[in-house]
């Protein structure tokens, strides 16, 4: 039996995803334009009605994601998928970037690292097999207990930023610890049941923005084309003036 699919999911994540695709537009603009030699600079970008703006949007893309769950046959696998996809960002920005002369961009953990890890966790303490959660519970505290003894050395402090203990020298061009940010994943996980028994308004499931859809669903994918899209416009179009 065909899944149905919830519209409003698609199209509220199509608009988070154009919000992100803006901000990071202006960003790359101040950045080719400063690497062209030109002082550009969107006052915007440094607004607070602009980083509240930038949480919503990061919030409707974690509560989606956390109601998609009650859909998933298999969130580990859906968290292995983005977290893989999240490597690949910093192997790109973090070491291949680097060794060509291209510094500043590098991304540790950022938003796809954040979205994997918190499917991944949620997948092993939900998984059917009991023994999973009881395992990965001891594991994890061992991990943390070992982690704060050898704070100061660099693959604990690395640890640390993954929870938003920020080690002294710990940069990251795009970083969202896992906390606080977890808990909304796992608030859109209470209200996923719910959604799929269409408990919520009948607009919910009913009303369409076809185009916008279209880029909810293949969010991920977006979400690894469009910096490149962008740099490459950018640097085009300084290049050609």
């Amino acid at each position: 039996m065909k899944k149905e699919r919830v519209h409003a999911l698609d199209w509220l994540r199509g608009i988070a995803v154009l919000g992100m695709i803006l901000h990071h537009a202006l960003f790359a603009v101040e950045l080719t334009g400063w690497m062209f030699g030109h002082d550009i600079t969107f006052e915007i970008l440094q607004t607070r009605l602009f980083w509240v703006l930038q949480e919503v949007f990061v919030g409707i893309f974690l509560l989606i994601s956390g109601i998609c769950t009650a859909y998933s046959r298999n969130v580990l696998r859906r968290g292995l998928i983005v977290s893989g996809a999240a490597l690949l960002i910093t192997l790109v920005t973090g070491v291949i970037l680097p060794a060509i002369g291209v510094t500043g961009l590098e991304i540790w953990f950022g938003i796809l690292h954040m979205f994997g890890l918190s499917m991944l966790l949620y997948g092993l303490f939900t998984c059917k097999k009991r023994w999973v959660p009881a395992v990965t519970g001891v594991a994890l505290f061992v991990l943390y207990l070992a982690v704060m003894e050898r704070r100061g050395m660099p693959w604990a402090d690395t640890l640390l930023a993954v929870i938003d203990i920020m080690p002294e020298g710990f940069y990251s061009a795009d970083y969202y610890p896992l906390l606080p940010y977890f808990f909304l994943f796992l608030a859109g996980t209470y209200l996923g049941p719910s959604v799929k028994e269409h408990r919520f308004p009948e607009w919910f499931y009913s009303f369409r923005i076809r185009p916008i859809e279209w880029i909810g669903r293949h969010s991920l994918w977006i979400y690894l084309a469009h910096q490149p899209v962008i740099f490459g416009i950018c640097a085009a179009i300084f290049t050609l003036l």
